[in-house]
């Protein structure tokens, strides 16, 4: 994901260009791991990067938004993009086409133990689960050797009727063998949002309790080496940690989700 270029924005920050369309493909080889039961890993083989930024609209790898300058160093946006949740439960879902910023994997089953039957799932039967748009506010503060991101976002759509937010830290550097940045992030999300995407359907006839909200903290390096204008190496690992409040449904086996790719990404425009 670029992030719009500002006059305090560190010279080893990828940014995209104002007033223009963007876009590369990355062809290689990762995957994106599932925690779900049954669940299968989501092959990294193709990842798409398009972007656009204007004066104040922009549309960055599924994002939506209107942005304000408040100051060199700070930007507050107005987004809208759809919920990630559902792209566990079925492959060929939107929200993973740009999953190149999404994360799995050792098994684990919550302490609580709140379920005690041995229930026969597939995340086959439960590919039901909603799509969501979610909307909400986010606020970019560029420092010279950390780029600062904090956002909360709303279910606008009416389907889980819950909210997430997460802040995030990331740092870029040059040197001989290319660009690096490492980032990381804590996320929150809703009871009603890991309740609706994780609990079991009634259908099981298990005896439910409400799922908590949940944090989940990740760390993401990143790697590019230039070997022309429009050709580059690329490569990534990210892993996303899975608390209680996930791990305890028998829906979720696995307490993380790790994605990793390596290949060569072509710039179009």
């Amino acid at each position: 994901m670029a992030d719009q270029c500002t006059a305090n924005t560190p010279p080893s920050t990828d940014c995209a260009e104002t007033g223009r369309w963007q876009f590369s493909l990355a062809i290689g080889a990762g995957h994106r791991s599932n925690p779900l039961l049954g669940g299968r890993n989501f092959p990294l083989n193709l990842m798409p990067d398009l972007n656009y930024y204007g004066k104040h609209w922009f549309f960055d790898n599924g994002t939506l938004g209107y942005s304000w300058v408040l100051a060199d160093d700070l930007q507050l946006s107005l987004i809208s993009r759809l919920n990630e949740e559902k792209g566990y439960f079925r492959r060929h879902h939107l929200s993973n086409v740009f999953t190149g910023q999404v994360s799995g994997s050792t098994a684990f089953i919550g302490p609580a133990q709140k379920y005690q039957q041995n229930i026969e799932l597939s995340v086959a039967d439960l590919a039901k689960r909603p799509t969501a748009v979610d909307a909400g506010w986010q606020l970019d503060w560029f420092t010279p050797l950390i780029q600062w991101k904090l956002n909360w976002l709303h279910d606008v759509s009416g389907q889980y009727h819950g909210q997430h937010a997460s802040i995030a830290a990331s740092h870029g550097w040059q040197n001989q063998y290319g660009h690096w940045q490492l980032s990381s992030a804590l996320t929150w999300k809703s009871s009603q949002l890991i309740d609706t995407y994780y609990a079991l359907d009634q259908s099981f006839e298990a005896e439910l309790d409400r799922l908590n909200h949940s944090w989940q903290p990740e760390l993401k390096l990143s790697w590019n080496y230039p070997l022309t204008r429009d050709w580059s190496m690329l490569a990534f690992y990210r892993y996303r940690w899975l608390d209680d409040a996930m791990t305890v449904s028998p829906l979720v086996t696995e307490n993380s989700v790790r994605s990793w790719f390596v290949g060569v990404s072509y710039r179009f425009f």
